[in-house]
């Protein structure tokens, strides 16, 4: 039998005191803010749960629960909390000031302005105010509530008495300045602002607030002061030291940028990630060069955290889609992390590199799994957009550049491709947003300056794109493409002599846009024997050369002459090119010289080739009527129309088509259907008046035809058409009116012929 020592009784009392203090709703409680004290507070949730199990209507569990809940970003949970405690403790005001600042920041932050949240906030304040008419929380929140109602004076008052309760507190100041500015009352905003700075110098949102003011009104030096005031109130902190540098870097002042950066750089004990984090900067304002000199700098200053650094640079190289120079760091950082996912990101940029479909498409899924595990990594988000790119998916990648931008509104890399992006679709307005962007954080940056001015020209803006073209032009006069640009504004100025000297001196150095370009100078001039020498002369040095052949057709045809524009896509035949295009091209020079025979088997071969190209089929259709061949021209249309459902044009055809041969009600449904598509489009219009005419619907055709002569009064065939619409209705005098001044306006054509039948008719 074993014996029981005093010592063993006094560890058993003491086991069964600790547990049960521990199993406790308050023991909870107590282990729960320890944990909270330690900044551990996914343990501290978890202890005051397990209180709050212990007694469902411990308040003090709750209220602590909620500020835990906060810590971590959970604002639901926090708010589900809160309103138990609140409940349970009704007394105690610090619960209901925290559930009100959680109510107030959700309904900042809610566009929706909730008016639960609303009613709430409303409750609180009276609970407030009904205990103490000057209490702080009631004023502040009914001055919130009055300032989100545009009821500025309110506010403003309201903000003031809460004031004077407590005099200088940052939020409220905050928020009393922004009611003051929207109410117009700049200087005293302006002033209440400045007054905060001096009592409260590490007060962030203020100089936001007011930097934000200046800068809306171009207040630049305004703006720079309230930066550096804020720099020297706080000199430890790194970030403000790097928005001021952006300031300068977005106003073009790189001497002050440097000046301002300078000293984290010298002083590595007070700034640690002073190399890190400017190396970051020169990587946004695509200084590429300097951002590596940085990473490079903090490599060698802490090499404790080498890695993080060739990480850095690994970025830097990923960011340029340079996956072989990305390739040459990671032999250092998997040493160290043998399955780091930015090697694996290395690997997948150069699988892009070799431009290979089954590597690039091998990329893309890589990619797509490592951002499953790193989704905040802004740098793969932007590889998978590239790979998504080479991989055709331009939607896809598209997007993934626009989520890019939104983690990082300031991300040069990803704004460039969104405008180029723009730019290939040729969407100007956007184009010049995202250049404008690129340009307001790094003035200098070429690429955009260039898609600025292409969109500034797209605008027809010549003026302003010449300028930042002649700029560029200075700064890199070797950029062929800047003076291909500046010669396009030329010509569309008119400014042939200019724009034919520049093209030809880009043609010398054998630019492949030039020489197109020039044939539209000639052309323009009316001098295309000029243009089908000049291609003459190209195609004797290159006589292979298919693209020149396609573009001596081309001038050829400018020139009417057909024969010689055939010979030359015979010669394109010959060197082995069977495209559907071609066939259509050769459809349409037939079409142009009235062989309708030929026209039809030459789009009979472009469709042979591209069976399911609406294009082919609506050409065939087109030609099949012009040949007089109704039944299949119909047939033909109809496969156009099941190829491309939504074609206003291929109904329209057919409509017109159906017209003619006398079935009526369906190229009534097809015309209007055409009309609806394209509203404004004439010809819909005139083939569905001809419709209602020939089934002597004579107040819908009039009402048709009417209109269109009120929208083209110099149109003779919309003229005749309404005076046939006039005569069957029985308006004869206003019908030999209207097809007479038709007639005036017709040239001796078939259509003169027609009118002149029509006024014949009448008079009989």
């Amino acid at each position: 039998m074993k014996l029981i020592t005093a010592t063993t009784i006094l560890w058993c009392a003491l086991t069964v005191f600790t547990t049960s203090c521990v199993q406790s709703s308050q023991g909870y409680l107590t282990k729960g803010n320890q944990s909270f004290a330690a900044g551990k507070n996914e343990e501290a949730i978890l202890n005051y749960k397990k209180a709050i199990q212990k007694d469902a209507r411990f308040g003090e569990a709750y209220y602590r629960l909620a500020l835990a809940e906060l810590k971590t970003g959970n604002g639901r949970d926090a708010y589900a909390a809160l309103v138990s405690a609140s409940r349970l403790l009704p007394d105690h005001m610090d619960i209901k000031a925290s559930l009100a600042d959680l109510l107030l920041l959700s309904y900042a932050r809610d566009g929706t302005r909730p008016v639960s949240f609303y009613k709430q906030l409303s409750t609180l304040a009276d609970e407030f105010l009904a205990k103490d008419k000057q209490s702080y929380d009631g004023l502040r929140i009914k001055a919130y509530l009055a300032w989100s109602d545009g009821r500025f004076k309110e506010a403003e008052d309201l903000f003031s008495r809460a004031n004077a309760a407590k005099p200088m507190t940052p939020d409220l100041v905050v928020a009393w300045v922004q009611a003051l500015l929207l109410d117009g009352q700049d200087a005293q905003a302006e002033q209440l602002a400045h007054q905060l700075i001096q009592t409260h110098k590490d007060a962030a949102a203020i100089y936001e607030v007011l930097y934000r003011h200046y800068r809306s009104q171009n207040r630049l030096a305004d703006a720079e002061n309230v930066l550096r005031t804020k720099v020297n109130n706080n000199p430890q902190e790194i970030d403000y030291v790097l928005q001021l540098a952006t300031f300068y870097a977005g106003n073009g002042k790189r001497d002050q940028m440097t000046a301002v950066l300078k000293p984290l750089l010298s002083d590595a004990k007070t700034h640690p990630t002073a190399y890190l984090k400017v190396g970051d900067f020169y990587l946004a304002l695509h200084d590429w060069p300097e951002a590596m000199r940085q990473y490079e700098a903090g490599e060698q200053a802490n090499p404790k955290e080498k890695s993080l650094y060739l990480k850095r640079i690994a970025d830097a190289w990923l960011l340029q889609g340079k996956g072989d120079q990305a390739a040459s760091v990671m032999g250092e950082i998997l040493k160290e992390q043998p399955k780091d996912v930015t090697a694996k990101a290395v690997n997948a940029a150069l699988l892009l590199k070799t431009g290979k479909p089954d590597k690039i498409k091998t990329a893309v899924t890589d990619l797509q799994e490592l951002l499953k595990r790193q989704p905040e990594n802004v740098v793969l988000r932007f590889t998978l957009a590239r790979a998504l790119l080479a991989n055709g998916d331009l939607e896809g990648a598209r997007a993934k550049f626009q989520e890019v931008l939104n983690k990082q509104p300031r991300n040069l890399p990803a704004i460039l491709a969104l405008a180029e992006f723009s730019f290939a679709k040729k969407d100007y307005a956007q184009t010049l947003q995202y250049a404008n962007l690129a340009l307001s954080i790094n003035p200098g940056l070429g690429r955009a300056r260039f898609l600025r001015a292409i969109a500034l020209s797209g605008q027809l803006n010549y003026g302003e794109a010449r300028a930042e073209l002649n700029s560029l032009a200075k700064d890199a006069p070797q950029d062929l493409e800047v003076q291909f640009q500046l010669a396009a504004i030329d010509l569309a100025e008119k400014k042939l002599p200019q724009a034919e000297a520049r093209l030809l001196q880009l043609n010398d150095k054998h630019i492949r846009m030039a020489l197109p370009a020039l044939v539209d100078v000639y052309h323009a001039e009316g001098r295309m024997d000029k243009a089908i020498s000049l291609l003459t002369l190209e195609l004797g040095k290159s006589a292979n050369n298919a693209v020149i052949h396609s573009m001596l057709a081309d001038a050829l045809i400018l020139d009417s002459k057909y024969d010689g524009a055939l010979e030359q896509y015979k010669q394109m035949q010959i060197l082995g090119v069977q495209s559907a295009d071609l066939y259509f091209r050769i459809g349409r020079v037939y079409m142009l010289k009235g062989d309708f025979k030929n026209a039809v088997a030459s789009f009979e071969s472009a469709r042979d080739v591209a069976p399911k190209d609406p294009t082919a089929a609506t050409a065939l259709a087109d030609a099949l009527r012009a040949a007089g061949r109704n039944a299949e021209a119909v047939a033909t249309y109809r496969r156009a129309l099941a190829l491309d459902p939504e074609n206003a044009n291929v109904m329209n055809n057919l409509a017109y088509t159906l017209f003619e041969t006398g079935t009526l009600d369906e190229a009534q449904k097809l015309a209007e259907r055409a009309l609806q598509e394209s509203p404004k489009n004439p010809d819909y219009a005139d083939t569905l008046g001809l419709v209602y005419l020939k089934k002597n619907l004579g107040d819908s055709a009039q009402q048709v035809f009417s209109g269109l002569v009120q929208r083209f009064p110099g149109n003779p065939a919309f003229r005749y058409h309404y005076g046939l619409s006039l005569s069957q209705g029985g308006q004869r005098a206003k019908a030999e009116s209207e097809l007479g001044v038709a007639l005036r306006m017709s040239p001796p054509d078939t259509l003169r012929k027609s009118i002149q039948s029509s006024l014949a008719a009448i008079h009989q």
